[in-house]
């Protein structure tokens, strides 16, 4: 498992964590913000898995048919463990 895998670190981790000084909460035009680039982060994500060859599947330890369901996936729906 790599570092990045157990350490994954979102905008949306960045945006909503509960600081130690009050701030009022974010407004609906940055919760938009914030989901349309949590959507284009999982787009490209499922993009590049879907151009990856079986030998680079194979180096991360994902199996191919593991690699084309999530590919498949809708960008609304979070991704799932490949392993």
């Amino acid at each position: 498992m790599s570092f990045q895998s157990r350490n994954r670190f979102t905008i949306e981790q960045d945006l909503f964590a509960t600081p130690a000084v009050a701030v009022t909460p974010p407004s609906f035009r940055q919760r938009l913000a914030v989901t349309v680039a949590v959507w284009r982060e999982r787009t490209m994500a499922r993009r590049c898995l879907a151009a990856m060859d079986a030998r680079s599947l194979r180096d991360a330890g994902i199996s191919p048919a593991a690699a084309a369901f999530e590919a498949g996936r809708p960008f609304w729906q979070k991704l799932g463990g490949l392993r």
